[in-house]
């Protein structure tokens, strides 16, 4: 009686993992690539039509996490493993909000930045062991050095819910009052 259970569970087993697959195999998930030529550099002169932010993440910790970036609500990137990538920003307020894969509300941290025309802008995504995802902003000579250390990387999938950026992403700027801080 006891061989007869063994392949039960063992087709239970199996069973299950198909079904999850199933259930899985419509989700879409972020996919990144690395281009052979970055399609913004990260230092040089900017646009003069726009602002350029590039978003470093050389820390080694979580290689295998997927990093997604929004500015003001956009998909503008992802990171994963020590890696950056560069987007355009329209002059005025934004707040870039970075996530860990598809979940937004519980791991997200973000920043706010008033990008100017023709000017560039290099934020760091680093861990703390004490206070966990941080950003922030950095000078083009640390930036620099970041940089040499990592791969750039694009967005080639995204779920349908968050619309993958066609050709270079170009972040609208929010009206002010979205992301001047609650004074309450």
């Amino acid at each position: 009686m006891p061989q007869r259970i063994v392949p039960t569970l063992r087709s239970l087993g199996r069973l299950s993992i198909l079904a999850s697959l199933a259930l899985t195999g419509g989700c879409a998930t972020y996919a990144l690539a690395s281009p052979n030529e970055p399609p913004i550099e990260p230092f040089g002169p900017a646009p003069r039509q726009a602002a350029t932010v590039c978003v470093i993440r050389p820390s080694h910790w979580s290689l295998t996490t997927t990093f997604i970036v929004h500015d003001d609500g956009q998909l503008v990137g992802g990171l994963k493993g020590e890696s950056y990538f560069c987007y355009l920003a329209q002059p005025g307020p934004h707040r870039v909000m970075i996530s860990r894969g598809d979940s937004v509300s519980d791991t997200a941290v973000s920043t706010t930045l008033h990008a100017v025309r023709g000017h560039r802008y290099w934020l760091e995504q680093r861990y703390d062991y004490t206070f966990g995802d941080q950003l922030g902003w950095l000078d083009e000579d640390h930036a620099r050095v970041l940089i040499d250390g990592c791969v750039y990387q694009e967005l080639v999938d995204s779920p349908a819910e968050d619309a993958l950026p066609h050709g270079v992403p170009v972040a609208p700027a929010l009206a002010q009052a979205a992301v001047e801080p609650d004074t309450e």
